[in-house]
């Protein structure tokens, strides 16, 4: 079993104090919630050779300056230019503006990333649940170290997403279309979240929940995902980065072939806070059934995807990523003593996926052991 580094575990700690305070005392300043946020971004910011696909974008980004202007405007556009660009337009601009005229170090670019993706994340976390740093907490390992320390593309695209909510909550379409255009030009995944515009109002009820879960399950055997051909590989993939990723999240032969893992479990769970308290979130808590459609949508195409650990982590973890904020959030429509009950098991997920994440490989291959983790400004 390999151990964090001391500067996560601080963060943890740091995460769980206030945790504590907002849950079960009264509500924490913002404040000390971009404190969180700012030290986050040192550390991820500035990391030395740290994450499963480092080496994938530091050559990247040495690539994007062979790209003209031209090719890249073109790409925006949707049209192809005498350049083929292996990634979207956005991020290729950042990589070549960074490069091609300030000449910057690859950590200027990961520093960029990982302030846009935390600002995104802080902004987006603030506006849907009371518990800020319990969700944070409950959502860093291994997000974290996946999202903002790994796919730092689909992390700052599926968070732009997440902040573009409130447009939804707000009813104004054109702002809500001109993020996930921002948002696709980091990472084209981001185009599936452009219907849930109008599908975060569509009404559902515990019998239809039931029924589009059942049917997913049923189809997940038959890989119904392949009648999309190529479409859904060029969301999917990151060319060389695809490597990296399934390097690091490693599945087991036996739990693709029908077998039970994390993934499942976290499924079970979700589902579970979805019917168990859906009747008083209904009542008491608001927004929250543009959440639930979120995470009906996430189980869905989780067991239709099932079969393809790219699609089932990629394209999954997006809409999934919405919805775990239903867990922290029905400690609000709860009595006392269910609240409780309800914190105990989310600091025992976060343990667990501790505990699960030290012994696994994927701590020593992002190089995030106290032994491995190298910043270029913190000792």
């Amino acid at each position: 079993m390999s151990i964090l580094h001391p500067y996560f575990i601080v963060a943890i700690v740091y995460m769980l104090f206030f945790s504590i305070q907002e849950v079960f005392g009264r509500k924490v300043d913002k404040k000390w919630f971009w404190f969180l946020g700012i030290y986050l971004i040192i550390l991820v910011g500035f990391r030395d050779n740290v994450g499963p696909d480092y080496g994938s974008y530091k050559g990247l980004y040495i690539y994007s300056d062979t790209k003209s202007y031209y090719s890249i405007f073109m790409k925006m556009l949707h049209m192809k230019g005498p350049d083929q660009l292996e990634v979207e337009w956005l991020y290729t601009l950042i990589n070549k503006i960074l490069l091609n005229v300030f000449n910057a170090p690859f950590y200027v670019l990961t520093l960029v990333i990982a302030i846009c993706a935390i600002f995104f994340k802080i902004e987006y976390t603030e506006d849907n649940t009371f518990y800020p740093f319990t969700f944070t907490l409950f959502m860093f390992i291994p997000y974290f170290f996946v999202g903002e320390s790994g796919q730092i593309r689909q992390n700052l695209g599926t968070f732009i997403v997440y902040f573009a909510i409130r447009y939804i909550k707000q009813r104004k379409l054109w702002h809500y279309l001109f993020f996930i255009f921002l948002a696709s030009g980091i990472h084209t995944v981001c185009y599936l979240f452009l219907p849930m515009y109008w599908l975060a109002r569509v009404p559902l009820n515990k019998t239809i929940m039931l029924v589009l879960i059942i049917i997913s399950v049923f189809l997940s055997p038959f890989e119904i995902y392949r009648v999309f051909g190529s479409f859904l590989d060029s969301m999917a993939s990151d060319n060389i980065l695809v490597n990296g990723l399934n390097g690091y999240m490693y599945e087991s032969t036996e739990r693709l072939n029908g077998g039970f893992g994390i993934p499942e479990a976290m499924m079970m769970i979700l589902t579970f806070f979805l019917f168990t308290f859906d009747t008083k979130m209904k009542e008491k808590y608001p927004y929250y059934e543009y959440h639930r459609n979120y995470a009906v949508i996430g189980i869905c195409f989780y067991f239709i995807f099932r079969n393809n650990p790219v699609f089932s982590s990629r394209l999954v973890g997006a809409f999934v990523g919405f919805s775990y904020v239903l867990i922290p959030n029905t400690m609000y429509v709860v009595s006392s003593g269910v609240k409780k009950m309800i914190y105990a098991f989310i600091i025992a997920l976060v343990i667990f996926n501790f505990v699960v994440f030290s012994s696994f490989i994927n701590i020593k291959v992002g190089r995030f052991t106290i032994e491995l983790y190298k910043n270029h400004i913190l000792p």
